[in-house]
Parts: structure tokens; sequence; C-alpha cells
């Protein structure tokens, strides 16, 4: 296809600007090859009811239980992936050991923002329905947390006692 482009544009029979757009668009699809992946370590871009998790490949319904981590493609350079359950995230990067992981995230289960996981405070209760059944619900502050684990009779973790579970 290079070829052809190469031959349309350098031939003489396309308009200065057609050559110089050609040139463009055979330009962007060269370094577009080249570069792969992201220069900004950030969580993924989920399309609740479109996307799915990338462990069990169920649709991502429930913000409240959505997670995602990033990790390093090559230097400079990070591909993001969503999981509909914190479970699934802690499985999927158990399962890779080759991914360079470099930030992982949650959302808060209140907010529905997207926390720092490595920040947050976890609520683990089997009385929590999670999309998977892990149980495990995200919390910005460790009080949010206590009041949750104390009405559904979980435990309250923090990112390394989750982990480590």
């Amino acid at each position: 296809m290079h070829g052809f482009m190469l031959k349309v544009i350098c031939n003489g029979e396309l308009s200065m600007y057609q050559r110089l757009c050609g040139l463009f668009l055979l330009f962007g699809l060269i370094f577009g090859a080249c570069a792969r992946g992201d220069t900004e370590i950030r969580p993924a871009e989920i399309h609740y009811g479109q996307d799915a998790c990338t462990e069990c490949n169920m649709i991502i319904s429930d913000p409240r239980f959505a997670a995602s981590y990033a990790y390093e493609l090559s230097e400079g350079r990070y591909a993001t992936i969503a999981f509909d359950d914190i479970g699934d995230m802690l499985m999927h990067a158990q399962k890779h050991p080759e991914h360079k992981i470099a930030g992982w995230y949650v959302h808060d289960y209140q907010s529905k923002e997207w926390l720092d996981a490595t920040q947050a405070f976890y609520v683990f209760a089997a009385e929590i329905r999670s999309p998977m059944g892990h149980g495990i619900a995200a919390h910005t502050t460790r009080e949010a947390a206590q009041s949750m684990a104390t009405t559904m009779n979980g435990e309250v973790l923090t990112w390394s006692a989750l982990k480590a579970r």
C-alpha cells in the first residue's frame, strides 16, 4: 500500500495540495505504527455497557466496581486495560507478571470517581455483590470504608493487605 501511495504521490497526476496531504497521511501511518501506546499513565477510558473486562470478557456495567491498570509497553509508552471487578484486576495482574504495572486504579464506591488504588481503602465482605463475586469495594477514606464494613459485616483492608489476601 505504501508503494502505491508513493507512486501516486510522485508521478505528477495530483495537485501540490493533494501530494502534501498524501505525504502527511503516509508519514502519519508510518509514525502511528511505530509509536504504540500512550505517553500518559492513566486509567482506561471505559464505555459502560459496551466495553468488556480484560479478565472475564463480561461487559463492564457498574462503575462502583470497575478497575484498571496501566502497564509499560516500552520506555515512556503505556497501555491501559479495564476490568469489571477489582478482584478480576488483581487476578489478571497475577497471571501476567510480564506486565510492568505503572499505575493501579479503582473507583470510589460512593462517588464513582477514579482513585489511585494504592491509596484507597477496601471493604472485603461476602455481602458485597460485585460483578464477579469478589466482594471488594474501594473507598477514598478509611471512615467511609469502616462504615460500609460495619453495615456489610466485612473488614477494611489497605492496598497491601488486599493484594496479600
